[in-house]
């Protein structure tokens, strides 16, 4: 061969390889060594290019739960669609939506045919690049984490075959545009760029590919004012779910849109007609209006949906107008709501809108049965029930001759399962669904994994009907039994899977075994072998898709139940609990197949372990001289043994922190309140040191450690648990700034407002450490008398966190906290906008994962606890103006909240050595702590209220429900120095 190319003739041999070199050439740039194309390519070659070989994304990790009472193909023809694309030569057409639907046509729209896509998430946008080549987008939420992730698909024959391809690092994906659509910065010829959520570990939120969607890469160069820019589009784009562009395409003489329950119409006169030509007459037949993702009732939507196969569309009708965060919470909500049949979730806040959202979504969607959620603002229930009254917003339909009899109904959550009223009914948790061989807890707790994992699932759904409403009170299992439903508001011959034989069985033996599991818990003489010993049993015999689930169930219960005993002071139930909460992580991190929950777990073991404000909760029993005050309100150092008797309790009081009643007496005065003997109730004097005493009482700060693992954990479990592979590693994730700090990695602080600052915001830099704050040190002591005329609070920056604002100066003993009502408070405050109480949170090492949480009312109730432990009893003093006692009805209705201004609600002193920790007495020194104040509803006296759901508690933010904290929340200063 060599010869033969050797012996041509020296005249003709570049001609002779001019063919060879141009087929080489093409081959070349049609089908790189890595199977992508090559940037430019789609612009170079205009609309004909292909690649030969696919690039397929490597297999991603299960971020979802494994429903098996629910998948993507039973909702094939019904899945509710969120963008259209045509081809440029206007003869494909391709739809996407909810479970990975994609439905094509090849006429021009007229008829659709459905095609597998391989995935099962939500698709948001799909694009076409020539003929051939099509790119789609979307994503979901991982449970427990809350993580969004994104997943992208691609096609080279048009639309009828799809591969996943490399989206794993890309946040959900929600609009798509081809070069330049979203932004006037340069980008490369051919190339796409996609907006999706904010990423944790950078908060960018614009992703490129340079391949033709082959793969996606973040935007590591995008300026803030960009980000910000694109947030706000977003935002609106998402809210109110009506891009036109992504829902709405045309060709030569036609238009086609899509929507919700799989409708597809087609239009042949500029869009002023449109005729279905897929899904005619589909409409919900329920519609639930919640207050906020907490109070959703999943379990009963679930049963609608998936048992009685209902139409349902879940509407969040807000108080407060769209956040930053808006967005990420009603992607979650969705999400959730997706994997239980629901169609579509909206949002509206009618407190801020022009017109009523009611009317609008009522007249759009036209619905048998309206669920209100008893949590929902008075005046905002009316709206709805007048709204839902009002025959004009229900016109004839062409199914039925007289109008839609109509029912509204309110929903509560309870965490007991007795109805107080015959005119109300319940749906129990532990209510089997026999069409799905579900449990209806099941389905709430698959929800409430997503949207707020922190949150027990209620035991019981009540519903009742509306007062002043004519709604019949029917025991039938929907709620729109009795109704004569149009056919379009049921689900069609796709939603018809029974469930087997074998999982009956397994769900009526779930039903005694969560009793069972419940009764352990709550069982005063509990010892964590006994947990151990039961899960060893019983992992063996629970089936893998119900393994997370179980054992997450069992987590938040544990929880919630050490909280209780807590506050009802059990201190032995307490704290066998809080190992058994150890055993339980260990047992997540070994056991759970979800990765999400996996990852969270382990994180979540290791800042217990690390923990200084649980290491200070540890040290009480043994040393419980330290759990009481003295008489004379002075506190004894750790050290001082002369306190404690043989039996655990203290000469000055019961043990328990009470000392004689003295430690939260507060004494209420003409204008303002203050704890007895408080040495700040005088002149202000100047400082004198007592570093001996600060050095006594601080030697001890790193002895102990909190959440310690009982060997049980990985012991005796060790045979029962299953083989699973190891978790995959994610970049948002091992760079949240959250998980970085609970691993000591970096801190988490970050400026006030809604983003970074753009000096401080380098996409190159996946640590998310801020500047803390300034903390002023002070020469002398403020008085507490709520005036705030010491020198000290002059020329401060006042931090807001959520809707309170704040200040703190410290000397070498006290962090001094004072505390303002803006006028302009959250949800939580009386008629006249004044805050019931507050809470002040402190987290001494940086990390967010377990904080001190100390909490006053205006009536001078008051009380200090760590992860819902009252058993901390610290000494700290606190002047309260008494704002509610003092405020008369008649200057309620005549002045509003903001026309009254900023007004001090409490002056606060903590000593530093309850807080903080010391360098040279903690392993684990962190350089920031981070504070928050927040209004808190009255009477709020723990984390867990017993007898009542802590679900939608009027104090509480979204992301106080989530497994991992925001902080976003928190304003950080640096550790004072000696």
């Amino acid at each position: 061969m060599i010869a033969s190319v050797v012996s041509l003739p020296i005249g003709n041999w570049v001609l002779r390889l001019l063919p060879l070199l141009a087929a080489l050439l093409a081959g070349w740039m049609a089908a790189p060594a890595s199977g992508q194309t090559m940037p430019g390519f789609y612009n170079a070659f205009g609309k004909t290019g292909t690649t030969r070989s696919r690039h397929v994304a490597s297999t991603s990790e299960t971020f979802d739960l494994p429903a098996t009472y629910v998948s993507a193909s039973q909702f094939a023809d019904d899945a509710s669609l969120h963008a259209v694309s045509v081809s440029p030569d206007g003869k494909v057409l391709v739809a996407v939506g909810d479970w990975g639907v994609v439905v094509r046509s090849d006429d021009a729209g007229q008829t659709w045919r459905n095609f597998a896509s391989g995935v099962d998430l939500a698709l948001c946008d799909v694009r076409f690049l020539n003929e051939s080549r099509v790119v789609a987008v979307g994503g979901g939420y991982e449970p427990v984490t809350g993580l969004s992730r994104g997943v992208a698909i691609a096609s080279d024959d048009a639309g009828r075959t799809w591969h996943r391809v490399d989206a794993m690092e890309a946040t959900k994906l929600h609009r798509m545009a081809v070069r330049n659509s979203f932004d006037a910065e340069p980008l490369p010829a051919g190339s796409l760029e996609a907006i999706g959520d904010d990423a944790e570990a950078s908060t960018g939120n614009r992703f490129h590919s340079f391949d033709g969607g082959l793969t996606w890469l973040e935007d590591t160069a995008q300026s803030p004012e960009s980000r910000s820019k694109l947030r706000d589009w977003l935002r609106q784009d998402v809210l109110v779910q009506d891009s036109q562009s992504a829902r709405q395409t045309k060709g030569e003489g036609w238009r086609v849109r899509v929507d919700a329950h799989g409708l597809i119409e087609r239009s042949t006169d500029d869009g002023r007609t449109w005729n279905p030509v897929r899904g005619a007459g589909r409409a919900p037949a329920v519609m639930f209006v919640a207050a906020s993702e907490q109070t959703v009732p999943w379990a009963l939507i679930g049963r609608e949906t998936l048992e009685m196969k209902r139409r349902v569309v879940v509407v969040l009708d807000s108080a407060n107008p769209a956040s930053a965060q808006t967005v990420g919470r009603l992607g979650r909500v969705r999400h959730a709501a997706m994997r239980l049949g629901v169609a579509k979730a909206v949002w509206c806040s009618s407190p801020t809108s022009d017109r009523q959202p009611s009317v609008d979504l009522l007249q759009q969607h036209q619905p048998a049965v309206v669920v209100l959620d008893a949590n929902l603002p008075e005046a905002t229930r009316k709206a709805w029930v007048s709204a839902t009254l009002e025959d004009s917003n229900f016109p004839l339909t062409a199914s039925l001759t007289r109008k839609q009899p109509r029912r509204v109904y309110a929903s509560e959550l309870l965490a007991g399962a007795v109805v107080s009223s015959s005119r109300s009914v319940a749906l129990r948790s532990d209510a089997l669904l026999s069409g799905r061989a579900v449990l209806a807890g099941d389905l709430a707790l698959d929800a409430m994994m997503v949207v707020a994992p922190g949150t027990a699932v209620p035991e019981s759904v009540v519903v009742s009907p509306m007062p002043g409403t004519a709604t019949e009170l029917r025991r039938d299992l929907s709620l729109t039994g009795g109704l004569v439903l149009a056919a379009g508001q049921q689900f069609g011959s796709g939603v018809t899977d029974q469930a087997s034989r074998r999982r009956l069985q397994i769900a009526t033996a779930r039903m005694s075994q969560l009793s069972r599991l419940k009764e352990l818990l709550h069982d005063p003489g509990l010892r964590s072998k006994e947990l151990a010993d039961t899960l060893e049993v019983l992992l063996p015999r629970t089936a893998s898709e119900d393994r997370t689930r179980m054992l997450w169930w069992l987590w938040i219960q544990t929880r919630h139940a050490a909280q209780l005993a807590s506050s009802e002071g059990n201190w032995q139930h307490a704290r066998s609990l809080t190992t058994c909460e150890d055993i339980l992580l260990r047992t997540i991190v070994d056991a759970a197949p979800v990765d999400s929950v996996r990852r969270w777990a382990d994180c979540m073991l290791q800042a217990r372990q690390e923990s200084f404000e649980r290491s200070v909760v540890s040290m009480s029993p043994s040393q419980p001289g330290w759990l009481a005050s003295k008489a004379g309100g002075s506190h004894p150092g750790w050290g001082d043994k002369g306190s404690a008797n043989r039996d655990g309790g203290t000469r000055a009081g019961d043990g328990f922190g009470n000392a004689g009643g003295q430690q939260d007496a507060v004494q209420s005065g003409m204008h303002w309140q203050t704890q007895s003997l408080s040495p700040f109730a005088v002149k202000p004097v100047a400082y004198e040191s007592t570093s001996s005493a600060i050095n006594s009482r601080s030697s001890a700060g790193g002895m102990a450690r909190a959440g310690s693992l009982n060997p049980l954990a990985s012991g005796a479990l060790e045979s029962s648990l299953p083989t699973l592979s190891p978790m995959s590693q994610r970049t948002n994730w091992e760079y949240h700034p959250v998980v970085m700090a609970a691993r000591r990695i970096s801190g988490v602080g970050v400026e006030a407002g809604d983003g970074p600052s753009e000096e401080e915001s380098t996409a190159s830099s996946r640590s998310q450490t801020r500047k803390s704050n300034a903390l002023p040190r002070v020469a002398s002591r403020p008085r507490l008398d709520c005036e705030l005329d010491d020198a000290c609070w002059t020329d401060l920056r006042w931090q807001r966190t959520d809707d309170l604002m704040f200040a703190c100066v410290t000397d070498r003993e006290y962090l001094y906290v004072a505390v303002v009502d803006s006028g302009n408070s959250g949800g939580t405050g009386a008629e006249s906008g004044r805050p019931q109480a507050l809470e002040l949170w402190i987290d001494g090492d940086g990390d967010l994962m377990s904080s001190f949480r100390f909490w006053c009312d205006s009536r001078g109730n008051r009380h200090a606890s760590v992860d819902g432990s009252v058993r901390w009893q610290p000494n700290w003093y606190a002047a309260l103006s008494g704002w509610s006692e003092s405020e008369s009805s008649d200057e309620v209705a005549s002045e509003s909240s903001f026309s009254r201004g900023p007004r001090v609600l409490a002056e606060i002193a903590i000593p530093l050595v309850e807080i903080l920790p010391r360098a040279d007495s903690w392993s684990r020194f962190s350089e920031q702590f981070g504070v928050r104040v927040r209004s808190s509803p009255a009477g709020d006296s723990a984390d867990s209220t017993p007898g009542h759901s802590p679900i939608g508690d009027a104090g509480r933010l979204a992301s106080d429900f989530q497994a991992l904290p925001n902080p976003q929340h928190w304003r950080f200063f640096p550790m004072p120095g000696e």
